[in-house]
C-alpha cells in the first residue's frame, strides 16, 4: 500500500515539472514572436514637441533678396559729356576684318584680307586686285576679354576703332588705321581708355553732326568717345 502512495506522488511530481516545462516555452515563444514582452513599458508623452528652428536654420531658408534691375539702358539724358543730341545706329565696319577670341577669352585674333582693307582706308598698298586670304593677327591680353565692338566715330571710316571690353571694367583699343598704317605685323592694343572704368556696354549712335560710340558704365552713365579716344 505505501508502495503505491509512493509512485502516485511521484507521477504527481513529475506531472508538475512537466507543466512547469511547458509553460516555460510557451512563455518563450510567445515572447519571441512578439506577442509577450518582459521588461519595462516604455512611456510615451501623449503631447507631440515641436523643434523650434534655430536662427540659423531661418535666416537659412529665408528666399534670396530680389536681383535689382540694372540701368543699362539707352537714354540720352545720361550722356554725362553730350555735345547734342544721339540716336541709335546699327554698328558698321569696313569689310577685310574678322576677330575672333578664343576660349580662354584673353586671345583676339584679327584676321586681315590687306586687298579690302587697303582699299576701305585708302592705305596706297600694292596688294592684288582681287585676293580671298585672310591673315591672322593674335593679340594677347593680360585679363579676360568681356566684350568687343567694332564701330566708327567721326565723320567716316578712318576713325573705325576696335573696342575690348576688360574683365574689370577698363576699355582698351585699336584705331583701326593707324594701326594698318604701321603694318599689320604691329597690330595691337593701344592700351585702356584714360578716365573710362566700371564700363558694361557700347552703343553705336548718331550725334548730331558725326557718329559716335557711347559707353555706358555701371550706374547707368553714358560718355561718348569721340573726345576720349586719342587722335
Amino acid at each position: 500500500m505505501e508502495n503505491q502512495k509512493s509512485k502516485k506522488g511521484l507521477y504527481v511530481l513529475l506531472g508538475l515539472l512537466i507543466g512547469l516545462v511547458v509553460c516555460a516555452i510557451v512563455l518563450l515563444v510567445a515572447n519571441v514572436t512578439g506577442y509577450v514582452t518582459f521588461g519595462a513599458k516604455e512611456e510615451t508623452s501623449s503631447t507631440e514637441q515641436v523643434q523650434t528652428p534655430s536662427e540659423e536654420e531661418t535666416e537659412a531658408e529665408e528666399p534670396a533678396a530680389p536681383v535689382a534691375e540694372n540701368n543699362w539702358q539707352f537714354d540720352t539724358n545720361k550722356v554725362a559729356n553730350a555735345t547734342g543730341s544721339y540716336t541709335l545706329t546699327v554698328p558698321t565696319h569696313a569689310d577685310g576684318i574678322n576677330i575672333s577670341l578664343d576660349a580662354a577669352r584673353t586671345t583676339v585674333t584679327l584676321s586681315i584680307n590687306a586687298t579690302l582693307v587697303n582699299e576701305a582706308y585708302s592705305l596706297g598698298w600694292f596688294t592684288a586686285a582681287e585676293s580671298y586670304v585672310y591673315e591672322p593677327h593674335n593679340i594677347t591680353f593680360n585679363q579676360k576679354v568681356v566684350d568687343i565692338f567694332f564701330g566708327g566715330i567721326g565723320q567716316d571710316a578712318t576713325g573705325d576703332v576696335i573696342l575690348f571690353l576688360m574683365e574689370d571694367g577698363t576699355v582698351e583699343y585699336i584705331p583701326v588705321k593707324t594701326a594698318l598704317q604701321a603694318g599689320m605685323d604691329n597690330l595691337k592694343s593701344y592700351g585702356a581708355l584714360s578716365n573710362l572704368t566700371d564700363v558694361v556696354k557700347f552703343y553705336q549712335a548718331n550725334a548730331t553732326s558725326y557718329v559716335t560710340i557711347l559707353a555706358q558704365t555701371k550706374d547707368g552713365t553714358m560718355y561718348d568717345l569721340q573726345p576720349i579716344i586719342p587722335r
